[in-house]
């Protein structure tokens, strides 16, 4: 949920996001509060009714309240106990570790390791003459297509031509509500440190051999001049669809395919009013290049340079061959990685390059992923204005038990009436989070990435969670695949 301020005298400027916070007392939510007033309520009943039974039922409240109540590192102790006996379970199922190599007694399946595991590419036509991949999530039956796309960027465009390309932007997000297709849109910029060959390849790529020789010495005489150490920066956007919700619902996987290929040309559209040129959808050999990338950094600049040539590397070849999930890190292959969850958004209001530390190039790999996940229009309303009642009702109990209104609760009750206003205005609604992993290759720099991820975290204004016990999950959300951890409680069975 976002609000525009606009002042005569400076830039503008963006905020009113708000997390979804219920009816809940306090800084608790809505489920913590039902299970406080259930623990309090019970062993009161048990005096009158069993009084026996009503010291056992205080001695277990007792810890219940404790448990909801004690915050650890932000959290409630309920909520890190939760995730310690998870991981623990994990690894002694030996589901934190993979070992796919060629000396392994089994054979090595097609399969990404973790969450990753039941998507599937798919080669289909675009109807343009060409071919492009879809990820089908066989858990899920989501399609997810991976749009490569180039930001013209902030830094030379003119204020009212940023302006248009934000509420083109916010135009965008809005008409995804009415999008029934649409399960979640991400966006993933990924930085790469590269040596300064990889813009003599390029050079060398693309150079016509009948151009004018003064063009070509020009050419040649930029290239030589070329830092040693540069970046490869790769923006793509994912737009995750469900074909189920079509109507009528598909009868099998290439009606499904045929019936997203249908959606995909409008967004697509859309989106280069964003200030964001579309430069194509991405093959199977593009994806699978990147993903090898990922989990083997050593060989990043060597399967990123293949381009969609998918017969240098098949989809087995995507996932890494040994992985091992530790409480706070992921080594995979070459690379050591940590990936972070979005805590708060800005509380303040901030520019339009708020995010641009985070997104700048850096000494270390770097991938961020905004995860959006779009509101159907029709749910917009009741969902607003549920967060207005909910803020009324803890107005409320503050007045009934003679307890002061502390500031940020008076500033959230606005935040949430001016998001009813906006929506009864047009405006779309949605909940997204950010998903940031850095990468090392040796282990001696990993105190370091982290501590550049955590200050260019503080000067972007976001308030970031490193996923202790998660960091397999996040690894694989931050690659903008399609890949919702929100999404995969719905559909968790079996690991």
């Amino acid at each position: 949920m976002t609000r525009h301020d606009t002042d005569a005298t400076g830039p503008r400027l963006y905020g009113n996001w708000r997390a979804e916070r219920g009816w809940g007392i306090g800084s608790l939510s809505t489920s913590a509060t039902i299970t406080l007033f259930l623990a309090i309520l019970l062993p009161l009943l048990a005096v009158s009714t069993a009084p026996g039974a009503a010291l056992p039922l205080a001695a277990a409240a007792a810890v219940v309240v404790a448990a909801v109540v004690i915050r650890v590192g932000g959290t409630s102790a309920a909520d890190v106990l939760t995730r310690r006996v998870r991981f623990h379970r994990a690894r002694a199922a030996g589901w934190t570790e993979l070992s796919a190599g060629v000396l392994t007694e089994h054979p090595r399946g097609v399969d990404l390791p973790g969450v990753l595991a039941p998507l599937v590419p798919l080669g289909v036509e675009d109807g343009r003459g060409g071919r492009h991949a879809l990820l089908w999530n066989r858990r899920a039956g989501t399609l997810s297509a991976v749009l490569r796309c180039s930001p013209i960027g902030l830094d030379l465009a003119d204020p009212d031509q940023t302006d248009a390309w934000v509420a083109s932007w916010g135009a965008f997000l809005a008409d995804l509500g009415f999008q029934p297709l649409v399960r979640h849109v991400a966006v993933t910029v990924d930085t790469v440190p590269s040596s300064g060959a990889t813009v003599h390849d390029h050079v060398a790529r693309e150079l016509d051999p009948g151009a004018p020789p003064l063009a070509r010495c020009v050419l040649g005489e930029l290239a030589q001049i070329t830092p040693a150490t540069a970046a490869a920066v790769d923006v793509r956007v994912t737009i995750c669809l469900d074909p189920n919700r079509a109507t009528p619902k598909p009868d099998d996987l290439l009606a499904a395919a045929i019936e997203v290929a249908r959606w995909l040309p409008g967004l697509e559209t859309a989106l280069g009013a964003c200030g964001v040129a579309v430069l194509g959808r991405a093959g199977v050999g593009w994806l699978t290049g990147r993903i090898r990338g990922a989990f083997d950094p050593a060989v990043h600049s060597d399967v990123t340079r293949t381009g969609e040539a998918s017969e240098v590397l098949a989809w087995a070849d995507a996932g890494p061959v040994a992985a091992r999930e530790s409480w706070d890190h992921y080594r995979h292959d070459s690379g050591l990685s940590v990936s972070w969850g979005l805590r708060e958004a800005p509380r303040q209001a901030v520019g339009a390059s708020v995010l641009a530390p985070l997104l700048a190039p850096g000494p270390f790999a770097r991938r961020l992923t905004w995860l959006y996940q779009p509101y159907p229009a029709d749910q917009a309303a009741a969902k607003v204005e549920a967060e207005v009642t909910s803020g009324q009702i803890r107005r409320a109990w503050a007045a009934r038990t003679r307890r002061d209104e502390t500031q940020r609760e008076r500033d959230d009750r606005d935040r949430a009436l001016q998001s009813a206003r906006e929506e009864a205005e047009g405006a779309g609604v949605g909940r997204f989070t950010v998903y940031i992993t850095t990468t090392v290759q040796h282990d001696g720099d990993l105190d370091a990435a982290v501590a550049d991820v955590e200050q260019r975290s503080g000067q972007a204004k976001l308030r970031l969670r490193r996923l202790h016990g998660s960091q397999a999950a996040g690894f694989a959300a931050a690659l903008g695949l399609g890949i919702d951890p929100a999404e995969l409680i719905a559909h968790r069975g079996g690991r």
